[in-house]
């Protein structure tokens, strides 16, 4: 790296920290990285699929902890995130044939649209087991949530709804059940990018080391503590990235 390259990797390893302590818990990481990323001077595709690299450390990290504190339903996690893969690759597809400036603007409207889901209040969790027929429309909607994962990111809060609403998991069992997926969906859509040319290695080292120390640390906050001030916060700053992305 030059000297300017070295001084963004170092940004990159901080903002990695940021965005893994907090997207570990709010699931919406790639609202801050990507944006921030193409400020950086980052072409959109590349920023998309670098920051989807860099998120291998907060679902690694993420999973381990919850899976720790046996929060993670694997029968359930397993056909999800095999029918989410089969939507994240084409929308991985997808990506690499979108013109950038349009890519601005997609990404500054789902950015959007997912924060105003992220700000409905989360069901509550019944007691009652799922029947067949809920949990056949809960897989099934993992299609297209994995193809908007693939073209963008931000599927987690998502697909954490999936799991409450269809599925009757807690809070918490769902933000563990759906890393699973989450880390089949990346390295499905990693497999597209890298063959594509469009990731910056270099870079997404950065964010990693950042992301695996801040996810880490997030969890184990997350599990004590809780996160809805973190996401209140998170979603103000977002929401002004993504406003930024839309009249770029």
């Amino acid at each position: 790296m030059i000297y300017g390259e070295w001084l963004t990797g170092i940004g990159l390893v901080l903002l990695g920290l940021v965005t893994g302590f907090v997207g570990t818990n709010t699931g919406g990481s790639v609202f801050l990285t990507v944006p921030v990323m193409i400020w950086l001077g980052i072409p959109p595709q590349s920023s998309i699929a670098t920051a989807r690299l860099a998120s291998l450390g907060t679902m690694v990290a993420g999973l381990r902890q919850f899976h720790n504190q046996g929060k993670v339903d694997y029968i359930v996690a397993i056909p999800a995130a095999v029918l989410g893969l089969l939507g994240a690759l084409a929308g991985a597809s997808l990506l690499l044939q979108i013109d950038a400036l349009l890519l601005h603007r997609v990404i500054g409207v789902l950015t959007l649209l997912l924060v105003a889901l992220s700000l409905v209040k989360k069901p509550r969790t019944s007691d009652k087991a799922p029947s067949r027929i809920s949990r056949f429309f809960g897989y099934i909607l993992f299609i297209p949530i994995g193809m908007i994962g693939g073209l963008f990111g931000g599927q987690a809060k998502l697909s954490t709804y999936l799991y409450i609403l269809f599925f009757k998991k807690s809070i918490s069992e769902s933000v563990g059940t759906r890393k699973v997926g989450g880390l089949v969906l990346s390295v499905g859509s990693l497999m597209i990018f890298g063959l594509s040319g469009i990731i910056n290695w270099q870079y997404g080292a950065c964010l990693i080391i950042g992301t695996l120390l801040g996810a880490n640390a997030g969890a184990k906050f997350a599990l004590k503590k809780g996160d809805d001030w973190m996401e209140a916060v998170f979603n103000v700053v977002v929401v002004v990235l993504a406003l930024r992305m839309l009249f770029y």
